[in-house]
């Protein structure tokens, strides 16, 4: 058989294509063979001697301090909270514990519990009638220094931390010291009386018997107060109301507590030598804390303001519809976890000023503190 000259041209091209797009499907090939194995040893190699990220601690941490994570990943501020609010020694120990059958029947208890707020306001967080009595009448702006200091003396135990704390550094009333409420009042003003008396009775709510895990009323208060004092600073800023932003973030942890000593009380009936897992109580403070509070200040009877911003808390997603009480507390909340674990070495710096940066909130703050 004889071929045409053009067709074994055509022969011709079509064979080099062929060995062309074999000889590149041939170096691909080999070239993954080296990826893979050929650079295994210098991938160990480097994987070995790569360092561990360092924590830049601000403050000498009073617990044992966990490995955090690497740069540009995005912490988590809640959990780490939690970590700090527990001992993060005995996070770890727990990490692979399941609740035990006691823990799931205490469990069942405190949700059921969890829906009966008007009873948690009554036996667990007890608001004294006397802070209703006191707001009241300095909001009619109708009083006399000698009748909102009877009115505080209803409650000595109230009145003597009154004086206490008004002749503390915070208030810098000079070297002559306060001797009476009625004295307070003139050289402070109603509303600052106002907000010692709310400072007073949640620190005294937060108060817990250091039965388990002893920090965490102390951690939890230092919180509730950083976060108070945020929310006025910022209420300031921005033409809001301090004295309501400083109210709402005082007690915006409210549900945390209440949850705290219903678990505790329901342990100390069931098995008082039992030694509780943080797991259950962390479970119970993701899930309720935040609508438990709202509850609470809802029961309490507190303003519509007060109660509003506490609910909007707890949807994320709801964050763009927050109003300005709201908002307010989202971002004196964040900065308040922030800051105590900085200070707590818990975050480095880098961490702290990549958090602020994804959440839009101030470095130097976040950093430096109120």
């Amino acid at each position: 058989m004889v071929y045409s000259d053009s067709f074994i041209v055509k022969y011709h091209q079509q064979l080099l294509f062929y060995l062309l797009l074999i000889k590149a499907l041939m170096a691909s090939l080999f070239q993954r063979f080296l990826n893979v194995f050929g650079n295994s040893k210098a991938t160990e190699k480097a994987t070995s001697t790569s360092p561990k990220p360092v924590i830049n601690n601000i403050a000498t941490p009073r617990v044992s301090i966990p490995d955090v994570a690497v740069r540009n990943e995005i912490i988590d501020t809640s959990s780490l909270f939690y970590d700090l609010l527990f001992n993060h020694q005995e996070v770890n120990a727990e990490a692979s514990l399941g609740l035990n059958p006691l823990e799931k029947s205490i469990l069942l208890k405190v949700e059921a519990s969890v829906g009966r707020p008007e009873n948690i306001v009554l036996n667990v967080v007890r608001l004294p009638a006397v802070l209703h009595k006191v707001s009241s009448l300095i909001d009619s702006d109708n009083y006399t220094a000698q009748q909102l200091a009877a009115l505080i003396t209803q409650d000595p135990a109230l009145a003597a931390d009154v004086i206490k704390l008004v002749n503390s550094a915070h208030y810098q009333l000079g070297t002559q010291e306060v001797t009476s409420l009625q004295e307070a009042v003139v050289r402070l003003g109603g509303l600052q009386i106002k907000s010692i008396v709310l400072t007073i009775v949640m620190q005294n709510i937060t108060e817990i018997k250091p039965i388990y895990f002893k920090l965490f009323g102390q951690y939890l208060w230092q919180h509730s107060l950083t976060t108070a004092l945020w929310a006025k600073k910022l209420a300031k800023s921005r033409g809001g109301d301090p004295d309501l932003a400083y109210f709402i973030g005082l007690i915006h942890d409210v549900g945390k507590i209440a949850l705290f000593k219903l678990i505790v009380d329901e342990m100390n009936m069931s098995d008082p030598q039992f030694r509780p897992n943080s797991k259950l109580f962390r479970q119970m403070m993701t899930k309720h804390s935040l609508r438990l509070s709202a509850l609470i200040a809802q029961s309490w009877l507190l303003p519509g303001p007060v109660v509003k911003a506490l609910y909007e808390q707890v949807e994320s997603s709801s964050v763009i519809d927050h109003t300005g009480p709201g908002e307010l507390l989202r971002e004196a909340n964040l900065y308040s976890e922030i800051h105590l674990l900085l200070a707590q070495g818990y975050i480095s710096q880098q961490q702290a000023s990549e958090f602020c940066l994804d959440h839009q909130l101030d470095i130097k703050v976040c950093i430096t503190g109120i």
